[in-house]
């Protein structure tokens, strides 16, 4: 039961967190096409005017009354990667200065620990998406060929940042990137995929809210009032934090590591340890159990100072961002 109600806690943190996250870079993209535009248009107001339009659409049932948006995202994303990189090498061609590449502390170490592990911290939907495959057997070989794919989207962007722009590089990749229309076209294929991913991601947190509080499964005024109040928390949320690198790297230090190197390997061994009568036997060799323990332990031990690092750099002098309310 425990086990039960951490990772559904874990899962709605994550899901609610990755949203204002969506939320937020969608915001700064938004701003930095529209700048010479509407120069008076801050971040802040952005992401009002992004967590108003979306709204309505959160009204919906579930992704099934827009199963457009999956395609939309993933074709996104795949020509988004690619016009970045193509803008990255143009940028590199022109560099008329060194690239700096200063050395870092552990606290930067552990405060990308988190960044890094959102970016690939799909693994607690494996199981979901294992139990729906029609040939269950070939999960290990789904797996693989997911992982190679974002590992060939992400590689190419992550290299020619670190060679082209080194420590001037920004949390937003697309910051850096110079004008012109490439950059343009990266800017509108990225914000359609966050757009699109945010309606994905935020509507398993809509449905368990809805069951929490018995709303039935249709449109209905119970509906519109829980979704709408989820947004307004949204907004606190992006307001209080306007930095969408802190909220992902402390969501990816705290409960996306406990669902990818912690929960999974200590409930497996739980499951093979079982003694029920009607329970299949498995048994787990003794070097597969020691890796699993130090699975458990690097996660725990860099989960915490990840989580420590990225609180620090929420609340430090040094670091902090002034909530969009704050007072000038």
């Amino acid at each position: 039961r425990w086990g039960s109600l951490l990772v559904s806690i874990c899962m709605q943190c994550t899901l609610f967190g990755a949203s204002v996250v969506f939320l937020l870079m969608s915001a700064q993209i938004v701003q930095e096409l529209l700048k010479e535009v509407l120069p008076q248009v801050g971040y802040c107001k952005w992401f009002l005017l992004f967590a108003a339009a979306i709204t309505p659409p959160m009204w919906l049932g579930s992704p099934k009354d827009f199963w457009i948006v999956g395609f939309g995202a993933v074709l996104a994303t795949f020509v988004g990667c690619i016009l970045i990189f193509c803008q990255t090498v143009i940028d590199g061609i022109h560099l008329t200065e060194p690239v700096p590449h200063n050395s870092h502390s552990i606290n930067g170490f552990f405060y990308a620990f988190g960044t890094i592990l959102f970016s690939y911290g799909g693994a607690a939907t494996f199981p979901t998406i294992q139990n729906d495959m029609a040939h269950r057997e070939k999960f290990p070989i789904s797996a693989a060929i997911g992982f190679t794919i974002v590992l060939s989207l992400y590689m190419p962007v992550v290299l020619g940042g670190y060679f082209v722009f080194g420590d001037n590089i920004k949390d937003n990749i697309l910051l850096s990137l110079h004008g012109g229309m490439i950059s343009t076209g990266a800017n509108i294929l990225l914000a359609t995929h966050l757009i699109c991913a945010f309606f994905i991601v935020i509507n398993p947190v809509s449905q368990h809210i809805e069951q929490i509080f018995n709303v039935p499964h249709k449109f209905c005024l119970k509906r519109v009032v829980v979704r709408t109040l989820m947004v307004v928390l949204m907004v606190a949320v992006g307001e209080t934090i306007p930095q969408f690198g802190k909220i992902l790297s402390l969501v990816g230090s705290s409960t996306i590591t406990l669902t990818t190197f912690v929960l999974p390997p200590y409930f497996y061994m739980r499951l093979c340890d079982e003694t029920s009568p009607n329970w299949p036997q498995r048994k787990i060799p003794l070097y597969i159990r020691v890796y699993m323990w130090e699975l458990i332990g690097i996660g725990l031990v860099g989960g915490a100072v990840s989580t420590y690092s990225a609180l620090q750099s929420i609340v430090s002098s040094e670091t902090f961002t002034k909530p969009c309310y704050w007072p000038d």
